[in-house]
């Protein structure tokens, strides 16, 4: 450093302490301004952000702070830690999944199905059939309406009409039907037509709910009689309706099986002689 400017640079340092002693403030000598430093700033915090509203009924997510901020100031929740988010939309899946279920199970009631698919759900699953779902209610609906003669279930015709002709079974409710049902089959070695079913229905609707498991059909055999002096309109009408019932209640083959033995597919083209003979067949179809 030159002479000239170390004598230079005193000299302003004079100055100013010699101006400072005349205003009597302490003497600072001047120094540049300092920068400010990036630290001094404060970092804005990176989302996402998790919230719950006030009554703990709803959840989200902000993606960043402004999007919170939003949510705060407008009272529609305060923000939550990450693992309170998921512990309550676990809790939330958990209560949606209840009540799925409650409608469901709700909607699928024994106790509301017609006679036809009771009968159907306890010969199909048995007393699995009790606890509905919808796998099991399309199963039963669709065996009972099926106008398919190979995909129609024997048992459950049988079984739907044989109940249909026993006056308190059509007015129990599903559940009821069911259980008569169950119960038939159990024993369905024993009961060998139309006739025994019913009786036995009878019998167990006779009996109290709570005592009906040790009750046992009872086995009598009878032979169908006809009177020589029946005239051939009435063992007509009588063979008619016989038929129908084979026809109807899930015994078609049987019907057609009959009827082709005399060489007729109506029977109508049966003849008169051979008109007790359809009956007795048929009536020895229908008991099993």
């Amino acid at each position: 450093m030159s002479l000239e400017l170390v004598i230079k640079e005193n000299t302003e340092v004079m100055r100013q302490l010699i101006a400072a002693m005349q205003s009597s403030k302490t003497f600072a000598p001047d120094a540049p301004p300092q920068p400010k430093t990036d630290s001094a700033k404060k970092e804005e915090r990176k989302g996402p952000f998790w919230w719950k509203s006030l009554d703990g009924l709803k959840t989200g997510v902000a993606n960043d702070t402004t999007a919170l901020k939003a949510i705060i100031d407008a009272n529609a929740g305060i923000e939550i830690t990450k693992v309170e988010y998921l512990q309550l939309q676990e809790k939330q899946a958990e209560t949606t999944k209840s009540g799925e279920g409650e409608v469901e199970q709700e909607k699928l009631r024994l106790e509301d199905q017609p006679l036809p698919v009771a009968v159907a759900l306890a010969a199909l699953y048995g007393t699995a059939g009790r606890y509905l779902n919808n796998d099991k209610l399309a199963a039963a609906v669709e065996v009972t309406e099926t106008l398919n003669g190979k995909d129609r279930n024997e048992q459950i015709d049988a079984l739907t009409m044989a109940l249909k002709g026993v006056p308190r079974a059509t007015k129990l409710h599903g559940a009821g039907v069911f259980d008569l049902t169950v119960q038939i089959i159990e024993h369905w070695e024993a009961l060998p037509g139309i006739t025994e079913r019913r009786d036995y229905a009878e019998l167990l609707l006779d009996t109290p709910r709570d005592e009906r498991a040790s009750i046992k059909p009872k086995i009598a055999k009878k032979e169908t009689k006809f009177e020589v002096e029946d005239i051939p309109e009435d063992l007509f009408d009588k063979a008619k309706t016989l038929i129908m019932k084979l026809t109807t209640g899930g015994y078609r083959n049987e019907a057609v099986e009959i009827l082709s033995k005399f060489g007729a597919k109506k029977l109508g083209q049966v003849p008169q002689e051979n008109m007790v003979e359809v009956v007795a067949l048929a009536e020895k179809a229908l008991e099993g």
